[in-house]
């Protein structure tokens, strides 16, 4: 081939991939998620601060203050209470494997033993009050405990 069919060819692939790359560049996957700045307490810490009474918190809003490492631990122990009240029953196991759902509650309990002011009290907390509530799931829950303070360091 000649230098000038190349060229050509070369050109001709530049302008067809030149657009497709312009398209994907302004619109961002709506799947990804975007990364969260906590430069505020939580919501769960803001409605009681203010005295709202509204709505339970959700599974994340609690999650946030877990994973949040400027929560004292009277935050982490409310929000432990809050788990219980509101999102405390796991879904029930399918045969002896646990529910797709239990991964939210395993992350969240590496998620408090990873936070810095969680100390041996809270997460015993948790812990035996999430056994209380899930029986069938004593195992899974020690196991995650496990996992949790493994990620510690300790």
């Amino acid at each position: 081939m000649s230098e000038d069919t190349l060229m050509s060819i070369l050109v001709f692939l530049l302008i067809l991939l030149v657009p497709l790359l312009l398209s994907y560049w302004p619109y961002p996957d709506p799947k990804t998620p975007s990364v969260q700045v906590f430069t505020e307490k939580p919501q769960l810490q803001q409605n009681k601060a203010t005295g709202k009474k509204g709505n339970p918190p959700t599974f994340e809003e609690i999650s946030a203050v877990f994973t949040n490492k400027a929560s004292t631990k009277e935050e982490l122990t409310e929000a432990i209470e809050e788990l219980i009240r509101y999102h405390g029953k796991i879904h029930a196991k399918l045969g002896d494997l646990p529910h797709p759902d239990f991964k939210r509650y395993l992350r969240l309990i590496i998620e408090l033993c990873n936070n810095p002011q969680a100390d041996k009290d809270i997460i015993v907390l948790l812990d035996q009050k999430l056994r209380v509530k899930n029986p069938r799931y004593m195992m899974d829950i020690d196991e995650a405990t496990n996992k949790g303070i493994a990620g510690r360091g300790f």
